[in-house]
């Protein structure tokens, strides 16, 4: 029926109502006419052809086809043909025992200090990779059936596990059942790992905190011999120095025939110090007879000798700490004592430097070894990740709702970029 059609009762009805209006008003005693109800109806709206356009079929098909269809295998997939998958939930934290208890790091808030902390989160971080690394994914291999407990016949074929797959197909399937994570407030990492039993998702959870574990004895370790391997090394350098130092004396005290040119040139000092003191007392008795005597008398030739030969001598033993005496019964190559003394205290200065040396180098050995203590790390398990007793995954609701909505989301976006285009080139 057209919209002409449609029209025509409507008009004709409308009509008909109006001439009696106006007989009424030509006929003003003639009895009111009867109105029935249908004539108060209102004059009816142009109403648009329903037609289905090509644009409208390709959008219902395109829902249809992108939409519903998949979210339709989605829930196909998850309802009878996804297998169980059990999760254990493990969380541990890398501790050191120079850690503070406080729950404040002053220090970190300054900038000073924190390198107890920052090697901790430094080892968090490195535990983090290596967890998921492919040298993990070889220990599971090698210790804890890891092919044997993912390609069970009872897995889906989605989830099963291809056992002749290459090492990076190992570690790509291995990242996918397994999470790790970091927390850098709390310094805790959480741990989920996935498999299709119980009891081999607690077996894996063992063996993967075991290597763990392993990892960071090993690094606290490597921390320890590293702090120690340079205070050790300046050990034997500073040793090897002193005992040099030490060897050089004896040699000198060997080929000078001399315990200590030092003690000799004391002695020497103190001589010529008494024959000064004996010279002053002589000339001053030489004095005192002078005032009584003639410079004739036997005393006073006798005092004057004397002095003469206490001058001499002292002359002597001061020419003898500089110059060699030719009649000496030495050697040709035998030094004079300021030589001597000059050449054995460079040497003893440079043992004694030794020594100190050598006993800063014990004192920084002991204190290495003291701060290598302090740098010991662990691992810290206080969720050990038991076998579960639920399946938890593989989140059906979840992912079919996941599935619906994103694929709605880009049909809508596709309906309404089609429609402006279409209205723009209409």
């Amino acid at each position: 029926m057209t919209e002409r059609e449609e029209t025509q009762p409507a008009e004709s009805e409308e009509a008909a109502g109006s001439s009696r209006v106006a007989t009424a008003r030509a006929n003003p005693g003639a009895p009111p006419a009867v109105l029935r109800p249908e004539q108060f109806s209102l004059p009816p709206r142009p109403q648009m052809l329903k037609s289905t356009t090509r644009f409208g079929r390709f959008v219902k098909m395109l829902f249809v086809v992108f939409v519903l269809v998949p979210t339709v295998l989605t829930i196909l997939f998850y309802g009878f043909v996804a297998a169980d998958q059990y999760a254990t939930e493990s969380a541990f934290s890398v501790r050191g025992a120079s850690a503070t208890t406080s729950s404040i790091d002053i220090g970190a808030m300054f900038g000073v200090g924190g390198t107890g902390g920052d090697s901790e989160t430094a080892d968090s971080y490195i535990l983090q990779d290596y967890i998921e690394s492919r040298e993990m994914v070889e220990h599971l291999v090698a210790e804890a059936n890891f092919l044997e407990i993912y390609s069970r016949p009872s897995a889906d074929p989605y989830y099963r596990l291809d056992p002749e797959t290459t090492i990076e197909g190992l570690v790509s399937y291995w990242q996918t059942m397994s999470a790790v994570e970091y927390d850098t407030d709390t310094g805790i990492i959480s741990m989920t790992i996935r498999a299709f039993r119980p009891a081999d998702a607690e077996a894996i959870t063992k063996k993967v905190l075991e290597k763990s574990e392993d990892l960071i004895n090993f690094l606290s370790l490597r921390a320890r011999e590293d702090s120690l391997q340079t205070a050790r090394n300046e050990l034997k350098i500073s040793e090897k120095r002193y005992s040099d130092a030490r060897k050089k004396v004896a040699s000198y005290r060997g080929s000078e025939r001399e315990i200590d040119p030092t003690a000799v040139a004391a002695s020497r000092q103190s001589l010529v110090g008494s024959l000064e003191a004996e010279l002053s007392s002589t000339e001053a008795e030489l004095s005192a007879l002078l005032s009584t005597m003639s410079k004739n008398s036997p005393r006073v030739v006798y005092v004057q000798n004397k002095i003469d030969s206490l001058q001499r001598q002292i002359a002597k033993e001061r020419l003898s700490v500089a110059v060699r005496d030719a009649g000496s019964s030495d050697g040709p190559d035998q030094l004079v004592l300021t030589e001597r003394l000059s050449n054995y205290e460079e040497i003893v200065a440079e043992r004694e430097f030794a020594e100190r040396a050598y006993v800063s180098s014990l004192a920084s050995l002991e204190s290495a070894r003291v701060d290598a203590m302090k740098q010991q790390r662990y691992l810290a398990v206080f969720l050990s990740g038991s076998a579960p007793e639920d399946a938890t995954y593989p989140q059906a609701i979840r992912w079919t709702a996941i599935v619906f909505g994103s694929l709605f989301l880009i049909w809508g976006m596709i309906a309404l970029v089609g429609a402006a285009i279409r209205d723009r080139v209409s």
